[in-house]
């Protein structure tokens, strides 16, 4: 048998952070995944921001959360030697003459104000008929990217291993956990969605969201900044294509594509941009949500060395690194 200090099952942005988390505290681990590509991880937009919302808030904590996770980031890109970080602002359309007067209104918060920029210079080739703001700390990470590279890490450091788990073949004995070629002390749940399957978290209300994203070639684009309206957001991947996203299907867990989606998305876009552009690719994951929008982080009440992380939702890249740290504080402290 193979000892370690804890077992990580999954290897979304939960599970990637939390071994990155333990790693930083010298604490031995393995991580199995299922090797799926269209995880809601892999396909998630990255996107952050410290405004947030139909009503545009700003939230102290998220922002605090949103400040760790990328000091976070940019350790880790450190660690691997590659850049997925992008810190830019978002250009933020007004999509209807109420929105203009709720966002003007708004102002008048000084924390907001803080926040964002009125009226910035338009931006050739987008359509803002009602203006804009434009929103600072905010930009996105290439989640595939990240998740990809710290993977090839973890293989290298005989970390990492592609497994298809399954509950049954879990072996809970004087206290430790016993799994194939594997004993651990610890074990961390980081299954997204897929949780709704876990017999030792049966309680935990998970919600499956099924979103979709874009990619779309657009020739005259040139812009680096974020563009969102109404819901609907544009990041520029490199010069000639955007990525854009997302429908909200709750309580569906279809992963299959579907062309309807694609459909609502192209409309969206249509608001957005003024010229031509085209769809290269369509991709669909289902996020786990739940009720509350709160994120589950938690210790088993029976076997205080089983934890799990889920419920990251929208705000997932910003919530992760800090949810993440706290499980490993946990495991650290029991240690």
């Amino acid at each position: 048998m193979i000892k370690i200090n804890s077992l990580i099952i999954g290897q979304g942005i939960a599970g990637t952070m939390v071994a990155y988390m333990l790693q930083q505290k010298g604490i031995s681990f393995m991580v199995l995944d299922s090797g799926k590509t269209n995880s809601a991880s892999r396909v998630a937009a990255g996107m952050f921001s410290a405004i947030s919302g139909k009503r545009k808030s700003f939230d102290e904590e998220i922002f605090r959360k949103q400040k760790f996770a990328v000091e976070t980031f940019k350790q880790l890109e450190k660690l691997l030697g590659v850049n997925f970080l992008y810190e830019e602002t978002i250009y933020n359309i007004i999509h209807t003459v109420q929105e203009k007067s709720e966002t003007l209104n708004r102002t008048k918060d000084e924390k907001f104000n803080l926040q964002i920029e009125l009226n910035p210079l338009p931006i050739e080739n987008i359509k803002a008929e009602f203006g804009a703001i434009a929103i600072k700390n905010s930009g996105w990470v290439n989640c595939e990217l990240m998740l990809d590279t710290y993977r090839s890490y973890l293989t290298s450091k005989n970390s990492f291993s592609i497994v298809d788990f399954k509950y049954d073949e879990l072996e809970i004995r004087n206290g430790s956990f016993y799994y194939k070629d594997f004993e651990a002390m610890n074990i961390i749940f980081c299954e997204g969605y897929q949780l709704q399957k876990n017999p030792f978290f049966e309680n935990e209300n998970i919600i499956p969201c099924k979103g979709d994203i874009i990619e779309l070639k657009h020739l005259n684009h040139g812009n680096k900044k974020i563009l969102k309206r109404n819901g609907c957001f544009v990041i520029p991947t490199n010069d000639k294509t955007v990525k854009t996203g997302s429908t909200y299907l709750w309580n569906n867990s279809d992963e299959l594509p579907n062309s309807s989606d694609v459909e609502e998305l192209k409309n969206k876009v249509n608001d957005i941009l003024s010229n031509d552009f085209k769809i290269i690719a369509h991709q669909s994951a289902i996020r786990p949500t739940t009720k509350t929008r709160e994120v589950i982080a938690k210790q088993h009440s029976v076997f205080k060395n089983m934890f799990m992380l889920n419920g990251l939702g929208t705000k997932g890249i910003i919530q992760a690194p800090y949810y993440a740290n706290y499980i490993s504080e946990l495991i650290s402290n029991k240690n």
